[in-house]
């Protein structure tokens, strides 16, 4: 008792700090001594749920960085300044002084204004595009990868850096880029002064050209000045009448014969303006109404503005394309793989020579009021006719399955009967007898008999099938392969090709490849709404310079196995 009273008394007379430091002590002691205590299995379950947390906010972080690691940018500098200046007046430093800005209708001596470009070279660079994006997940970046990829160009996607470091460049005194294209036209303009100043040297060393996109959004000004350009934007526009410059230079595959009568989808539209010599339109198109650019000043009532603009480089040496709008409209599609050619010296380019084969299955096969009539058939003949006159030798290659001839109304037997009368007009290819799907048959000679029953049909008839081509119903069997298929094709009719959209996949279409099995060549497939650019070859020939060629596929000069 006395020693205990001893240590009272020494501990009592100890100082403040002290005190604290030895709690401090206890404290810590305390707590190691309860985590020993804890048992080993719930030590390993909280390690295990702080690791899931930790990878779920890595994942969040990693794919929306762009948008949280900085605000909203602020794209423009205000047109007026502040003050009394009204939207659309230039303040003096736009190239053209003071005033109201004019619509960049054709500039005229556009030949002497061409001289003044730097040549691309483009042996100093790798042929590879710079994709800058919003996100791995937004739509616009997934088109412009899209016609990459079926316009078999390379290409490197990044996130677009805002204060980020910018991607290498350069190697061993190589440009390793020959085009940088932004889905955000503002990701580019509101780059910092480093990153700016280091892209910006790189493409006018290397002649490395730009293209940008701006799509306007519920945050866009009406009417601003493109962060260090001289050239104004007018958003949330209403557009009819498109048409094409013929002065363009990058002009290729597109062809500028036409108006696009009619309104434009959607009232987000921007244009362009400019009294800047570098900047020449390429797509024009009037307003919906006259007091939609009131504040412009007097002009014409449907003038022309620019919704597409080409920069010549005559401002600082770096030429661009910019969009006004996304790649929605069919027509940016072609103009967009033009920009790709011409900004890159015709290194990434498509040939303006096109190998078609325009299949139509299911030919006499249909329940009754779904097959075709006499008037059916007249409007295939217009069409094709009317296609004739654009794409020499066009002809559809019919697909017929003769067990279901004449089983439709007295109508429709009518129309089978005209399509045999023109059988001579139209290519022929056989497609099973009774539309069934070849995988189904496992004996060789059971499919082979149904082959010859569609061949007997076809000599009674004068059905000319000497093509060497076949295509098996839902392209059954041709790829998974059913070697027995290809045995048949080759026994009964001399198959040479067939097509398939199911190698080596049938999702993105764009990927699909062909090759050849036991002699056979695979063509693959595409159908009209998946081939982008061409999507509108045969609907939209006239818009284009493309050059078709109706032959068999593989007749083509370019016909590989791949």
């Amino acid at each position: 008792m006395y020693l205990a009273l001893q240590i009272y008394k020494w501990r009592a007379v100890l100082p403040p700090p002290f005190n604290t430091m030895v709690g401090a002590g206890l404290g810590v002691w305390k707590l190691m001594r309860g985590v020993r205590q804890l048992e080993l299995h719930r030590l390993i379950l909280a390690l295990i749920i702080f690791c899931l947390l930790s990878m779920a906010f890595l994942a969040y972080y990693v794919s929306n960085s762009p948008k949280i690691k900085e605000a909203p940018p602020l794209p423009f500098s205000d047109c007026g300044g502040g003050g009394g200046i009204s939207p659309g007046v230039s303040t003096g430093d736009a190239g053209g002084g003071p005033g109201i800005q004019r619509a960049p209708l054709f500039l005229p001596q556009r030949e002497g204004r061409l001289r003044q470009v730097k040549a691309v070279d483009i042996s100093r660079t790798d042929a590879v595009v710079l994709v800058f994006v919003e996100s791995i997940y937004s739509q616009l970046g997934q088109e412009i990868v899209a016609i990459l990829e079926s316009s078999r160009f390379h290409y490197r996607t990044e996130i677009a850096p805002g204060k980020g470091d910018m991607p290498t460049l350069t190697e061993h005194n190589r440009g390793r880029y020959t085009l940088i294209i932004y889905e955000n036209v503002l990701k580019y303009v509101n780059l910092d002064a480093w990153n700016r100043d280091l892209l910006d040297k790189y493409c006018a060393e290397y002649g490395v050209g730009v293209i940008g996109f701006f799509k306007a959004n519920e945050n866009s000004l009406l009417s601003a000045q493109l962060k260090g350009f001289p050239l104004f934007l007018h958003s949330h526009m209403g557009l009819r009448d498109y048409r094409i410059n013929p002065n363009a230079p990058l002009l290729f595959i597109t062809k500028p014969n036409q108006v696009e009568q009619g309104p434009l989808p959607g009232d987000d539209w921007t244009i362009f303006q400019s009294n800047h010599s570098t900047y020449e339109p390429v797509l024009l198109a009037s307003t919906m109404s006259s007091e939609a650019l009131a504040h412009f000043g007097p002009g014409p009532l449907r003038a022309l503005h620019a919704t597409v603009v080409q920069d010549l480089g005559l401002h600082d040496g770096i030429q661009r394309v910019l969009f006004g709008n996304n790649l929605n409209y069919w027509l940016h599609k072609l103009v967009f793989v033009d920009s790709i050619a011409y900004l890159t010296g015709k290194r990434l380019c498509l040939s303006l020579d096109r190998h078609m084969l325009v299949d139509v299955d299911d030919i006499f096969v249909g329940k009754e009021g779904t097959r075709m009539k006499v008037s059916d058939v007249e409007a295939l003949l217009n069409t094709q006719n009317k296609l004739r006159a654009l794409v020499p030798n066009f002809t559809f290659n019919l697909g017929f399955s003769g067990k279901f001839y004449h089983t439709g109304t007295d109508v429709e037997d009518r129309g089978d009967d005209m399509l045999l009368q023109h059988r001579m007009d139209f290519w022929w290819f056989p497609h099973m007898w009774s539309h069934m799907q070849p995988h189904l048959f496992h004996n060789v000679s059971v499919l082979a008999e149904q082959m010859r029953l569609n061949k007997i049909f076809a000599q009674e008839h004068g059905i000319p099938t000497d093509m060497g081509y076949a295509v098996a119903p839902h392209h059954s069997g041709v790829y998974p392969v059913h070697s027995q298929l290809y045995e048949a094709w080759k026994s009964v009719w001399s198959i040479k090709v067939t097509s398939t959209e199911e190698y080596p996949h049938l999702r993105p279409a764009r990927y699909r490849r062909g090759f050849i099995h036991n002699g056979i060549q695979v063509k693959p497939v595409l159908h009209p709404e998946e081939t982008l650019v061409l999507s509108h070859l045969t609907v939209r020939f006239i818009g284009s310079n493309m050059r078709g060629c109706m032959i068999p596929s593989y007749l083509s000069p370019h016909s590989g196995g791949h």
